[in-house]
């Protein structure tokens, strides 16, 4: 961890923003990395593993990433294929994966939000019901459901079509997203113990290093029973740890294009600097450097904030970033309370990262404070921690 030396004017305002969050009951604990032109400007842990005070929460806690898996994973799965020349952006999904009616968005559409599939459905509840591990039955599932809209007339975003695009990528690669995602980004770029996919059984090493997410508690609920709580009764556990908390990603076996990576902020940035610094792996840096310009290109449908994959900063300073980052800003969120910003510099490898993962689902997913926490994390990191 960066010493407090080391740390640069800033680090004390946002050690009492992050503290105050703990003490607030905004999220049990919270890790929070800035880089800056190269060099780490903060690095932060604070409040503990759980709400009842337990292990304290260090820059070695693994999170459960949950749609940071989109872009970690997924989207950068994705680029190199597009890279290295083995899909194109208006590349159709392939026949066997096609939805009703035949329709197969491109890879484009999917990765912009633009397909126009739903946003989501319960397939661990009425009326599919399924079960932990049955990945097949939900992709027929999904296939079944017709679009919600025409084809880039508006953005949705959709965690079908991610489901879809994972299945894509696997075909293409023929292997599982997870054993896809350490051979070709978390090994290459020295991070296969910072990043992994669960699965059916929650991780099997370093479990004490895992922050818990939902509980599983009637009583948090005013006694009554949650509908998603007979699926999470079939995984075993009264507080999910180490198992993921999207529910539909647990019927995929816990490997899925939406959700399923756990893993630590420096793993978070890890990824994220390959793709500031233009050095994704399986591609050279002038395949790099056309990547980035393709997947930072914002979306044509009106009204998206989309990039490919990335989602963008709102014009109006309403998301998560507030009005700190630039127009030119790209990043993700997860439901779990975690995040991913990169907003680029003149040159590759210039620029800002923002990391701040949190478990704000446990012991709950109703408080929503963390989206007042982002606005004033990015504001304050973006003001304060220069070079």
């Amino acid at each position: 961890m960066v010493r407090q030396a080391e740390l640069v004017t800033g680090a004390e305002e946002l050690d009492r923003l992050l503290r105050g969050a703990v003490t607030a009951g905004v999220t049990p604990g919270c890790v929070a990395l800035v880089w800056r032109d190269g060099a780490l400007r903060y690095e932060g842990a604070h409040g503990s593993l759980d709400r009842d005070g337990g292990a304290a929460v260090s820059v070695g806690t693994i999170y459960d990433l949950a749609s940071l898996t989109k872009v970690l994973s997924t989207t950068t799965l994705a680029a190199r294929a597009v890279g290295r020349g083995e899909l194109e952006l208006d590349d159709r999904l392939p026949v066997r994966l096609a939805v009703r009616g035949g329709y197969r968005p491109t890879l484009r559409d999917l990765l912009e939000h633009a397909s126009g599939l739903e946003a989501h459905r319960e397939f661990f509840y009425r009326p599919w019901s399924l079960g932990i591990d049955q990945p097949a039955a939900l992709i027929s599932a999904v296939r079944e459901l017709p679009p919600a809209a025409p084809p880039r007339t508006r953005a949705i975003y959709t965690d079908l079509g991610f489901l879809l695009l994972g299945a894509w990528l696997e075909q293409l690669g023929g292997a599982r997203l997870d054993e896809l995602f350490r051979e070709r980004v978390a090994r290459p770029l020295g991070l296969e113990h910072e990043l992994t996919f669960g699965g059916p059984k929650p991780l099997p090493s370093s479990f004490e290093r895992v922050a818990p997410t939902e509980v599983y508690d009637a009583s948090l609920h005013g006694g009554e029973d949650q509908h998603w709580y007979a699926i999470r009764r079939e995984a075993g556990q009264a507080v999910a740890r180490g198992l993921v908390h999207d529910d539909n990603c647990l019927v995929m076996g816990g490997v899925a294009g939406h959700a399923g990576l756990f893993g630590t902020a420096r793993g978070v940035l890890g990824v994220a600097r390959a793709w500031l610094e233009r050095r994704l792996p399986g591609l050279d840096a002038d395949a790099s450097a056309r990547v980035w310009d393709a997947f930072t290109t914002p979306s044509t449908v009106p009204g998206s904030t989309r990039r490919l994959g990335f989602d963008g900063t709102n014009p109006d300073g309403s998301g998560s970033t507030g009005a700190a980052l630039s127009s030119a800003a790209i990043g993700h969120l997860g439901f779990t309370g975690t995040s991913v910003w990169m907003d680029p510099g003149p040159g590759p490898g210039s620029g800002a990262i923002y990391v701040l993962l949190t478990n704000r689902v446990h012991p709950t997913r109703a408080d929503t404070r963390i989206r007042a926490l982002r606005r004033e994390f990015h504001t304050l990191a973006a003001a304060t921690c220069g070079p």
